[in-house]
């Protein structure tokens, strides 16, 4: 298929300036976004969300009159006599040579836990509720399959919660009720290959019995003319956005895909960064974020920060090899 993109040609001592200045803003944005969520972590494992926004410019001041820290708990870290309230912990950090993150942590533990005050509540459960529960209940029973299946089905085009799922397992997973890793690849896994069946199907399939018999999946027509539409100006980005921003349309692109001349090695790859993007937005935020998303905001912003730069160069990178394509390169 060959792909027309309306915009200006970029031109390699254009692109290369660009990629180098994404790929400074993506460093930086990644750094920024492990430094929060170390931080968040330790709120999160100490149990005083309240820290979860900690950071090295805080002053000494705002650490007692906005943390509570009783100033005596606060001399045991930042030492004896209690500097300046104006003093930063980045000041401390440096005049004592320890890393601003170890001495953040240090701070979090003298940080009041808060008080729980449990209040009955009588009002019925919701739809969210019952489903929460009746996930965790076929979870708990027979493992993670469900969450396998579920995922599987929704990469098929079927009407099934894969993103919800996943986010409630990557909940799970923080608590230690599943290895995180293990379980992050599994769902990776299952994702593609239901991507890549669907390609097969479309490859090996007549176009008008996938009409016929692919409506039951969302191949109509008319989103037909409309995929096809965004095969024509974007290409690849078609694959990699559909697995990742708009997942519920992977499947019809699935087909089109495999019924086109697109080669197989540059639909899989596509497939597999855009479905590490879904793996980020739905299982990473349930395990990173959790239920409290008012104690994660700092690590969101930052998060979002680092999948937009990382979608940034990616875009870049894909229309420079689609305006510039080697002679030996497959079909798009």
């Amino acid at each position: 298929m060959r792909v027309t993109l309306h915009v200006p040609r970029l031109h390699p001592w254009v692109a290369l300036p660009l990629a180098l200045i994404m790929l400074v803003f993506l460093v930086y944005s990644v750094n920024k976004t492990w430094r929060s969520f170390t931080v968040l972590n330790n709120a999160r494992a100490l149990g005083v969300e309240q820290a979860a926004d900690l950071r090295a410019n805080d002053t000494v001041g705002h650490l007692i009159d906005h943390y509570r820290i009783n100033p005596n708990d606060l001399t045991e870290v930042v030492g004896h006599p209690l500097p300046h309230p104006s003093v930063t912990l980045r000041d401390i950090a440096e005049r004592d040579s320890v890393d601003e993150l170890l001495l953040i942590e240090r701070v979090q533990e003298k940080v009041p836990k808060p008080i729980v005050v449990e209040l009955s509540d009588d009002s019925p459960p919701t739809l969210y509720d019952q489903f929460v529960t009746s996930v965790f209940n076929l979870i708990e029973r027979y493992g993670l399959p469900v969450l396998l299946i579920v995922v599987f089905l929704g990469a098929l085009g079927l009407p099934v919660p894969a993103g919800p799922v996943a986010a409630l397992v990557g909940v799970m997973a923080f608590e230690g009720l599943f290895n995180g890793v293990l379980v992050a690849l599994s769902i990776l896994g299952v994702a593609v290959i239901g991507d890549v069946l669907l390609f097969v199907v479309g490859r090996q399939t007549r176009p008008e019995s996938l009409l016929r018999y692919g409506r039951f999946m969302g191949y109509t027509a008319k989103n037909r003319l409309r995929v096809e539409h965004l095969f024509q100006r974007w290409g690849g980005l078609t694959l990699f956005i559909t697995r990742s921003l708009v997942a519920h349309i992977s499947a019809v692109v699935s087909v089109l895909a495999g019924a086109s001349t697109l080669s197989y090695r540059r639909y899989v790859s596509h497939c597999v960064i855009g479905r590490v993007f879904w793996l980020l937005i739905y299982f990473g935020f349930g395990y990173f974020v959790g239920g409290n998303v008012g104690m994660a905001s700092g690590f969101l912003g930052y998060f979002a920060m680092s999948l937009s730069g990382l979608l940034a160069l990616l875009l870049l990178l894909e229309l420079y090899i689609i305006q510039h394509p080697r002679p030996f390169d497959g079909a798009r």
